[in-house]
């Protein structure tokens, strides 16, 4: 009896010492460490655009600790791409009590078989890279003293790689995570995720060494989840 009321009370001293998280968090001079993405539901859209002819092609994902990739389109160009839902870390400071500013980083790796189209086709299995910088404004916002909602804005860039193939996209990012304190500047957060893509471009190089270059565009909707540890300075 006596152990049970020595636990119960060092539980109760945790959540006491974690009551003030909110507070905390949104102060200016905040650090907030993330990983970001880390498990969710995501559905991706891709246009590749060729010719004045559109190519699309859609995938929905349920990754944990891995990165989406989506298959479409016709040979390699607009046929493999790295979903926007690759794990990734991330750092925001906050300037002003409630007002960050940060970006989050991810690196993908992936190794997709595709069946290339018409009578008698081959399967060819595509290896690649993609490389991902988002530049962020959020806004803490508190409900109680436990759960917070942290709104971000802003762009993510890509580029990606694939052998003989390759290209870039840009898009723009909002997220509206909740955000439930765990222990002590370590939070928990989940929230819809979504990114909408503007310009792009892929590029091929074809066997006689000639490169065909198309638009490409894309958008993923998702729902998402990270973890965070924040300190001040």
């Amino acid at each position: 009896m006596k152990r049970t009321l020595q636990c119960a009370f060092a539980v109760a001293a945790m959540l006491a010492s974690s009551s003030a998280w909110a507070q905390d968090f949104g102060e200016k001079g905040t650090i907030a460490i993330s990983a970001e993405r880390l498990f969710g539901f995501t559905y991706d859209h891709a246009r590749v655009t060729n010719n004045g002819q559109d190519t699309t092609a859609s995938v929905t994902h349920f990754s944990l600790l891995s990165s989406s990739v989506s298959v479409g389109g016709n040979g390699g160009v607009g046929g493999v791409w790295a979903g926007f839902s690759s794990p990734r870390v991330a750092g925001d400071y906050f300037v002003i009590d409630r007002l960050s500013v940060g970006a989050a980083l991810g690196y993908a790796h992936w190794s997709a078989t595709v069946q290339l189209p018409g009578p008698g086709g081959n399967e060819t299995t595509t290896t690649g890279d993609s490389f991902t910088f988002a530049p962020r404004v959020g806004y803490f916002l508190t409900f109680t003293d436990k759960i917070g909602f942290w709104p971000r804005g802003g762009l993510t860039y890509r580029s990606y790689s694939a052998e003989d193939a390759g290209g870039h996209d840009i898009a723009f990012t909002l997220e509206a995570p909740f955000a439930f304190t765990l222990i002590p500047h370590v939070a928990f957060w989940a929230g819809p995720t979504l990114d909408l893509g503007f310009a792009g471009s892929q590029h091929v190089t074809n066997a006689n060494g000639t490169t065909t270059s198309v638009d490409f565009n894309a958008y993923a909707i998702g729902l998402q989840t990270g973890l965070v540890v924040y300190f001040g300075t």
